[in-house]
C-alpha cells in the first residue's frame, strides 16, 4: 500500500508538471499571436500546424506511444491556442470603429453578433420586438437606431428578413446593411429594391450557430449583391479572425445550402421520427448500440434539439426543396428496392459510387 501511495503521488506530481507546461505553451502561443498581429500576419498557418502534428507523431513513435492519442492531445492544444490568439485578434480589430445596430439582437445569433462586435470595440445597439437581456444598449424604435448607426445587421426570423430590408431601405439608411439569413432566394426582390434606392447592401451567411466561441475553421458565405463596397465592408469585420471566407452568388448559395443544410436537416429529422415511432425507448436502444448508431445519434440529436421553427423555415424557403425531395425519394426507393428485390450487385455498386465520390473529394482537399 505504501508503494501504491507513492506511485499515486508521483502521478499527481507529473499531472501538475503537465499542466504547468500546458500553461507555458499557451503563454508562448499568445505571445506569438501578438507578434503575428503586430506584423499583419494571418492568424492561421496550416503549414506550421501540420509540422507540429508531424513532430508529435515522430516523438510518439520514439517514445512508443499511440500516435493517434498523441495527435489528439496536440490537436486540443492547437485548438486552445487558436482560441486565445483569435480572442486577441478580435480585440485588436484594425478597421474603423462603427456603431452597429443589430435588428433582432435579442435572438441567439443576434446576441452572438453583439458580443463579437463589442469585443472588436464597436458600439453595439439592439432593436428587437422581443425583450432581451440588458447587456447591450437597446433602442426603442428602428428609426432611433438607424439615426445612430453606421451599419445595420439583420438577424431576424427568415420570414421577416425581406420586410426588414424593405423598412430599412425605405428609411433611406445610407450606412452598410447586411443580413445573415440561411436562405437567400426570397430576399432577392427586397435586395434589388434596396439597391434601387442606392442602399449599401450585401448578404452573408455564418455557417455556425450561437454557441461558437472561436471562428477557427468556421465558414462564412459572402454573397455579392452588386456592391463591392458593401461586400468588402462586411468582410472587413471578420478579416482579423480565423474564419474561412467563401464567395457565392445568391443562386449558388441557395443551391449549395439545399444540400448542406436542407438535405442534412431533413434526413436527420426523418431518422429521429422513425426512431421515436419505433416503440423502443432511446435508453433501450443505447444499451445495445453500435458505433455507427451512436455516431449518428450525436448528429441527429444536435439537429432535433435546434429551433424547430427555424428548421421549418429553412425547408419552406429553400427554392430547391422540390428537387431535393424528389432526389431523396428516388434514392430511398432505389436502395430499398435493391434489398427487397435481392439486387446485391446494384446495392454494392451504389455504395461504391458514393465511396468514389467521397474519396475523390478527400484526395482533392475539398472535404
Amino acid at each position: 500500500m505504501d508503494k501504491l501511495k507513492k506511485m499515486r503521488e508521483e502521478v499527481r506530481r507529473i499531472d501538475r508538471e503537465i499542466i504547468r507546461l500546458v500553461g507555458k505553451r499557451l503563454e508562448l502561443t499568445r505571445d506569438i499571436g501578438s507578434i503575428k498581429k503586430a506584423a499583419g500576419l494571418p492568424l492561421l498557418n496550416y503549414g506550421v500546424e501540420k509540422a507540429v502534428i508531424e513532430n508529435a507523431r515522430a516523438v510518439a513513435k520514439d517514445l512508443n506511444l499511440p500516435a493517434d492519442f498523441v495527435k489528439s492531445v496536440m490537436q486540443l492544444l492547437i485548438n486552445e491556442s487558436r482560441t486565445q490568439q483569435e480572442r486577441l485578434h478580435y480585440s485588436a480589430y484594425s478597421g474603423e470603429k462603427e456603431t452597429i445596430l443589430i435588428v433582432g439582437g435579442a435572438g441567439e445569433m443576434g446576441r452572438w453578433l453583439a458580443t463579437f462586435f463589442e469585443i472588436q470595440g464597436h458600439e453595439v445597439l439592439i432593436y428587437d420586438i422581443v425583450p432581451g437581456g440588458n447587456e447591450f444598449t437597446a433602442v426603442s424604435s428602428l428609426e432611433e437606431g438607424l439615426k445612430r448607426a453606421s451599419c445595420v445587421v439583420i438577424s431576424v426570423s427568415l420570414d421577416v428578413v425581406p420586410e426588414t430590408i424593405d423598412r430599412v431601405a425605405a428609411l433611406n439608411f445610407k450606412g452598410l446593411i447586411f443580413d445573415i439569413a440561411s436562405i437567400k432566394g426570397h430576399l432577392v426582390k427586397s435586395i434589388h429594391n434596396a439597391r434601387q434606392r442606392n442602399a449599401l447592401i450585401t448578404s452573408i451567411h455564418p455557417m455556425f450557430g450561437p454557441n461558437v466561441i472561436t471562428l477557427s475553421d468556421k465558414v462564412i458565405g459572402f454573397c455579392d449583391c452588386g456592391s463591392t463596397e458593401a461586400l468588402n465592408r462586411a468582410k472587413a469585420f471578420f478579416k482579423d479572425t480565423a474564419v474561412r471566407e467563401v464567395d457565392l452568388d445568391l443562386y449558388t448559395h441557395d443551391k449549395a445550402i439545399s444540400y448542406v443544410l436542407g438535405l442534412s436537416h431533413i434526413i436527420n429529422i426523418i431518422y429521429m421520427k422513425i426512431l421515436s415511432d419505433s416503440g423502443f425507448h432511446y435508453s433501450e436502444l443505447k444499451k445495445i448500440a453500435s458505433t455507427t448508431f451512436l455516431s449518428q445519434m450525436i448528429t441527429s440529436s444536435s439537429v432535433i434539439n435546434e429551433n424547430p421553427e427555424l428548421y421549418y423555415l429553412i425547408q419552406k424557403y429553400n427554392p430547391f426543396k422540390e428537387e431535393i425531395f424528389d432526389k431523396m425519394k428516388h434514392a430511398m426507393t432505389s436502395v430499398i428496392d435493391y434489398v427487397l428485390n435481392d439486387e446485391k450487385e446494384e446495392f454494392v455498386q451504389s455504395m461504391q459510387l458514393s465511396r468514389e465520390w467521397l474519396n475523390q473529394e478527400k484526395s482533392s482537399g475539398k472535404e
